[in-house]
């Protein structure tokens, strides 16, 4: 199993080469860039692939991550960035996921993507503000306490982002979409590179980019020799990245100078035991127009899900919200290494990005009245909607403060039913049925904290719920990929890459969904790059079967979270009505989000040091 990788970036100053002065004699650390004074200015852990680092005389230059940039093309693009210039020049038009640290003069300035796949967080040390990757990594370094507050905010079963942040106390999180200057005085400065698109270009014009934007993601990921793997359920979102892989993979083979260095493909899927599910009909057909090696995983070969969910997993700097799928990611993850492959590419995040919330509707009423109709009626006959109820939903003219602040008095109410419309400015929020009366108190006041201060991701409802969607999947996907790069292929999301999120949202929201079609963009996109007979697809995988199977065999594992709970030692939770939770088994209306959330946070908990302690949160909130 690896180590993880972790950087951090130093201002040039003395107090912050004492401070590190332990940290580069430790094993694995490397000093990947100096400042012009010698001192330390990026150091880490890097495995592969390693920084592409560039220095021109008071300039010096980083890419951290995947990213097709070489070195002597990232010295001919540092060249663009001078006193005169900015960073973002100097990675315009580059795909990929990464972090960029550029430096001038001995100022640093890090920055992350716009999903939060790759974070910066920032905190004090030996007297001056250093920036990292890892909130983790810094909380050590300080001795930060946990956050209670940021506990009590994790319970929710969905996080508005102007509630997310660090887990500890001292370390603060970076918004995604922003940048942090580090400066000799100590001091640290946040700036905005990155604002979402206005939803402005029509299928026609929008989808060949979407399809260029995908293609060179996944293209970035190949690389010579390399094997890479890529799911195939045979669903709209993984199936466009087989091909896309395919494609890139006989461009490299092509290439006069790359002869037969092309590397393969492997596909994986897993077979399902519910016999009415249709992904393996459409992945095997699929298959079949693919190259490569197919890996199929037959029911019972994957662990459960809920395996394990009682051991601690160490090294996650927050909660990590999928953790009942765990064994089986990991167990996928070491098959794939075990065919040779690296990277395994995933289709997770094509959702977010390609379809809009139902809350367009809202937006789409005052945009494009005329093209509002034909959705709504769609969208009624689905959710068997009143017709006065959806009227009165999209007369409701909330700011996104007030709306949040609103919800500070639902927070323990049941979820709205599903012919109830809901087009607010984001998913409810809602607590477990087992948190605390303090905590519960605890999570109204935070939300109205909030609502003084929040501001929209973006001025409309649908653009602000995808960014918000985007940033919530991406908090468990960064984890996810860290774990899975532990133990064989990293899990990779090249839907999340920024270039191909600003693609999908500057796409009119009422071109991203069309009534009567499933997953329009998708399709307008891949066509010409994926056969159409893998395009017309309209259903997709339901897999509540695994969460019911897995749910009956591995409760023994929730009881053994539920007992001597680390959540009820700290007064977030109530000892008797979480083992009534544990005990019980949802309904199909209620998939089980308060067991997500409990294995998640106790698990985290566990993997602390024990016991964690925590304070209330002293200083405003930070994303």
């Amino acid at each position: 199993m690896r180590a993880d990788d972790w950087f951090a970036v130093l201002p040039d100053s003395a107090a912050a080469d004492v401070a590190v002065t332990g940290l580069v004699r430790s094993p694995g650390v490397v000093v990947v860039l100096r400042h012009p004074s010698g001192r330390p200015c990026l150091i880490g852990v890097f495995t592969a692939p390693a920084p592409v680092c560039v220095t021109l005389g008071p300039i010096q230059v980083a890419v951290i991550g995947h990213s097709p940039v070489t070195a002597t093309d990232l010295e001919r693009r540092a060249a663009r960035l001078t006193r005169h210039g900015t960073a973002e020049d100097v990675v315009a038009g580059l795909p990929g996921s990464f972090h960029l640290v550029t430096v001038i003069d001995g100022a640093p300035r890090v920055r992350g993507d716009a999903a939060g796949l790759r974070r910066v967080f920032h905190a004090r040390l030996g007297g001056v503000m250093v920036a990292a990757d890892r909130a983790d990594v810094l909380a050590a370094w300080c001795g930060a306490e946990v956050n209670r507050d940021r506990l009590v905010a994790r319970m929710l079963t969905f996080v508005p982002p102007a509630l997310s942040g660090s887990m500890w106390t001292g370390v603060h999180a970076v918004e995604p979409g922003q940048a942090v200057r580090l400066s000799r005085d100590g001091s640290v400065r946040a700036t905005r590179w990155w604002q979402p698109p206005e939803p402005e270009l029509g299928l026609g014009q929008g989808a060949p980019l979407l399809g260029q934007a995908l293609a060179d993601a996944v293209a970035c990921r190949v690389r010579e020799g390399l094997t890479v793997a890529a799911d195939l359920s045979g669903g709209l979102d993984s199936t466009p990245l087989c091909f896309l892989a395919q494609t890139a993979l006989r461009e490299r083979a092509t290439q006069p100078t790359r002869s037969g260095c092309g590397g393969r493909l492997i596909t994986v899927r897993s077979g399902a035991r519910d016999l009415a599910h249709d992904d393996e009909r459409w992945a095997r057909q699929a298959a079949a127009l693919l190259d490569g090696e197919h890996l199929v995983l037959a029911p019972g070969e994957l662990p459960d899900r809920y395996a394990r969910v009682a051991e601690p997993i160490t090294g996650l700097d927050e909660p990590l919200g999928v953790l009942s799928t765990v064994a089986s990611d990991l167990t996928v993850a070491a098959r794939l290494a075990a065919h040779g492959a690296s990277v395994h590419l995933t289709g997770h995040g094509g959702d977010e990005v390609t379809l809009p919330p139902p809350c367009y509707l809202h937006d789409l009423a005052g945009q494009h009245p005329l093209a509002w109709w034909p959705h709504l009626r769609e969208r009624r006959a689905k959710s068997r909607w009143p017709l006065a109820a959806g009227l009165a939903a999209l007369a409701e003219r909330r700011s996104y403060p007030s709306w949040l602040a609103r919800q500070a008095d639902r927070l323990t109410a049941p979820y709205p039913p599903p012919h109830r419309p809901d087009l607010g400015w984001e998913w409810p929020s809602r607590l477990p049925s087992w948190t605390h009366p303090d905590a519960a108190a605890t999570a109204a006041r935070l939300f109205r904290e909030a609502a003084a201060h929040a501001e929209p991701l973006a001025g409309a409802r649908a653009q602000h719920l995808t960014l918000a969607a985007i940033r919530d999947s991406a908090a468990d996907l960064r984890l996810a990929q860290r774990l899975t790069a532990r133990y064989g292929a990293a899990m990779h999301t090249p839907y999340l890459d920024t270039p191909v999120i600003d693609a999908c949202l500057a796409i009119r929201v009422d071109h991203r969904a069309r009534p009567g079609a499933y997953k329009p963009l998708t399709v307008a996109a891949m066509t010409g790059r994926v056969p159409p007979q893998c395009l017309s697809r309209t259903t997709k995988g339901e897999f509540s079967a695994a969460f019911f199977d897995g749910l009956r065999r591995h409760r023994d594992q929730l009881l053994a979270l539920a007992e001597d709970s680390r959540l009820a030692a700290l007064g977030l939770a109530d000892p008797a009505a979480l083992r009534r939770a544990v005990l019980r088994t949802p309904t199909t209306d209620d998939p089980g989000d308060e067991l997500e959330r409990f294995i998640a946070m106790e698990n985290w908990l566990r993997a602390l040091p024990p016991p964690p302690r925590t304070r209330p949160a002293q200083e405003g909130p930070d994303r």
